[in-house]
């Protein structure tokens, strides 16, 4: 009889542990499903704080705000007045689903940043072979210096020292030749954050000059400048500025982008610093290229100028963020910037 109850009481020790191990098992379960369904305190998306949300109701409030992320994709095209080539945007929209999860799985306390689809426009830049960049797409409030380098050092070095002191990304087109003879000072400027982009190797008047040595320039000085930075140049801008279309759809075919300019410094004519300052500031505009050559003049004029641009309210940017098509006026987080 003893043995009976002492049995029973075991059985019954048995059963109550099962039922408390399944217990738990439910509760860690009821647990895991809802963090994986229901936002972390302080999760803010925005301005919201979206903590203890169901994730039904997350997606529900991504849709109601969907249209708030949505930018639509800008065409390349030939602008009217200068015939330059306006380059393309890309377009953004909310990926809602995706950024669902990313609230989801954040931890307490985190800001998130909406994931958006690429919405790319069907005309772009590589459509136009034959047509050179004046200027970036007129919805960029920034402006862009390039300094084309032929001859000398003396000024040059100072230019770079006032880049530095301004935290300014500038765009240096060197010549080849002078590439080759001053390699300390190409990595100067590679180092100092600078794009460099390709100006041709013996300075020539490329019209008078066939294909194959126009493409022979360009190569050369391809090959100088990735022999010391190890980095091949994207931009390529003709000697003189000259703008036949033989020239660019030469160079496209080497698949280089072609730039120009759509305000000059005439820093050649030596103005005065000050009078070449005013020439920039008084005309300038939404995704303005500004060119300048390293003259006696022009380092003073460059101060002026990054004052006085700065002070406008403009962006002061490399040739790399002045066409990344990813770019958008809201705080959308960061979007990887990739010109081609």
């Amino acid at each position: 009889m003893k043995y009976y109850i002492k049995t029973i009481k075991f059985k019954t020790l048995v059963i109550i542990f099962l039922l408390k191990f399944h217990l738990i098992i439910l509760l860690a379960g009821l647990s895991i499903y809802n963090s994986a369904t229901t936002v972390s305190q302080n999760v803010f998306f925005g301005e919201f704080d979206l903590g203890g949300v169901k994730k039904e109701e997350v997606e529900n409030y991504l849709n109601s705000v969907a249209n708030n992320y949505y930018i639509e994709p800008s065409e390349a095209y030939i602008d009217p007045e200068t015939q330059s080539l306006i380059p393309h945007l890309n377009g953004f929209e909310l990926n809602v689903e995706k950024t669902a999860e990313k609230i989801i799985s954040s931890s307490k306390g985190e800001s998130v940043q909406p994931v958006l689809n690429t919405i790319f426009p069907e005309t772009k830049v590589n459509d136009f072979s034959d047509i050179p960049i004046y200027q970036g797409h007129p919805t960029k409030k920034m402006a862009s210096f390039v300094i084309n380098v032929s001859w000398g050092t003396e000024y040059l070095l100072e230019m770079l020292d006032i880049l530095e002191d301004n935290d300014c990304q500038a765009n240096f087109f060197l010549v080849g030749k002078w590439a080759d003879e001053n390699e300390d000072i190409v990595r100067k400027i590679h180092k100092g954050g600078h794009v460099i982009g390709n100006h041709g190797y013996s300075d020539p008047y490329m019209s008078k000059i066939p294909e194959r040595e126009i493409i022979e320039e360009i190569e050369k000085t391809n090959t100088a400048i990735e022999n010391v930075i190890d980095k091949r140049p994207v931009y390529f801008s003709p000697p003189y500025g000259e703008k036949e279309k033989r020239i660019f759809k030469t160079a496209s075919d080497t698949d280089m982008v072609n730039v120009l300019w759509s305000l000059d410094t005439i820093d050649w004519q030596r103005p005065g610093s000050e009078n070449m300052a005013d020439r920039i500031l008084d005309n300038i505009h939404n995704g303005a290229i500004i060119l300048m050559h390293p003259t006696e003049q022009t380092p003073q004029a460059l101060e002026m100028m990054i004052k006085g641009i700065r002070d406008k309210g403009y962006e002061i940017v490399d040739m790399e963020k002045m066409l990344c098509p990813n770019y958008h006026k809201g705080n959308f987080g960061e979007l990887k910037q990739n010109f081609k």
